[in-house]
């Protein structure tokens, strides 16, 4: 029919529909021969239109008889939906191959020195190398610390411009610390790359890690199981699209779209269930590689005071996740 042919001309940014699609809105708006034969051939039309773009998902604005206007609205994928989106594409990319991979973050962390009315950020560099035997080498480089913003300067030099450093840290800026290729660093899972795909395969092989009398509770562990191999380990793209929907079924964990890093990227995030820290694992819409690791404190707790509630005090950006012939130079 030439007015379907119509719709697509007027309406390009409207995803086309497929063949089956396409038979059955046909059969839905048009009816039977007898219902054709009592509607104009202008609403006909109007009424095919808003059958396929339902089917395709918009909206749609479409005059009633009386100049009237109805309005059908088709919504976005909630979060859940489109979660499950990004992990099936991920089962079908291939896995990658090579000598080395490597993964590079940028850690930011923020916070609020004691009794202190200015906040102190502080940047490293860490760089992730496994050479797919389990074999794993960390470096780790300072690149700043100094008040976050104009306003937090000006409150530091008032107070007479204290150090900015912890006890506990080492703010050699520049200087790279380097922790040499270590056998088995980690959770005891074995071979990352024969890892399951399939979700509940995957969680009942990670199980058998999960120490028997563990002072933490089992979803709490395999949350953090879970992060540990989204963000320090080589496993396909199908375990990581079976991770991510792993996480997003223990109990109280919340999808949400829109959430950013502290960079601006903005993503796909599964938020952990917990307080007062609250983890957000936020996740590429498009290609599901793993954006940032970040800690927000969502409520008070006096272990805590160097930290504003609703603050992401830290973060993890991966910056690099990849397979390369390179390795590292000694």
């Amino acid at each position: 029919m030439k007015e379907f042919q119509l719709i697509d001309d007027v309406m390009p940014d409207v995803p086309p529909a497929g063949h089956a699609t396409m038979a059955a809105a046909r059969a839905r708006a048009l009816g039977s021969p007898s219902r054709r034969s009592r509607l104009p051939r202008g609403r006909l039309l109007l009424a095919a239109a808003a059958v396929v773009l339902v089917a395709a998902g918009g909206l749609i604005a479409l005059p009633r008889l009386g100049g009237e206007t109805d309005t059908t609205v088709m919504t976005e994928p909630g979060p859940a939906a489109l979660l499950e989106t990004v992990a099936d594409r991920l089962a079908a990319r291939p896995p990658a191959t090579g000598a080395w991979w490597r993964r590079e973050t940028l850690e930011v962390y923020r916070s609020r020195p004691d009794g202190a009315g200015y906040t102190v950020e502080q940047r490293a560099r860490e760089v992730v190398w496994r050479d797919g035997r389990g074999r794993e080498r960390r470096e780790r480089t300072t690149l700043s610390v100094r008040p976050l913003t104009p306003a937090d300067e000006q409150a530091w030099r008032a107070a007479g411009a204290p150090s900015l450093c912890r006890a506990d840290q080492d703010c050699r800026l520049g200087k790279t610390r380097v922790l040499p290729l270590t056998q088995g660093a980690g959770y005891p899972v074995g071979p990352i790359a024969q890892l399951p795909t399939e979700p509940t395969a995957l969680k009942a092989a990670l199980l058998k890690v999960y120490p028997e009398g563990a002072p933490e509770s089992q979803d709490s562990f395999m949350w953090n199981l879970y992060k540990w191999l989204l963000l320090d380990t080589d496993i396909t793209p199908g375990t990581r699209g079976a991770v991510y929907r792993l996480m997003a079924a223990i109990p109280g964990t919340q999808v949400a779209d829109g959430v950013a890093t502290v960079e601006g990227r903005v993503g796909l995030a599964l938020l952990e269930p917990r307080e007062p820290v609250r983890q957000q694992i936020i996740i590429d819409r498009d290609s599901g590689d793993l954006l940032a690791v970040q800690d927000v404190l969502v409520k008070p707790d006096p272990r805590m005071k160097e930290v504003d509630v609703g603050q992401v005090y830290q973060s993890y950006l991966v910056t690099r996740a990849e397979w390369t012939a390179e390795g590292p130079k000694d």
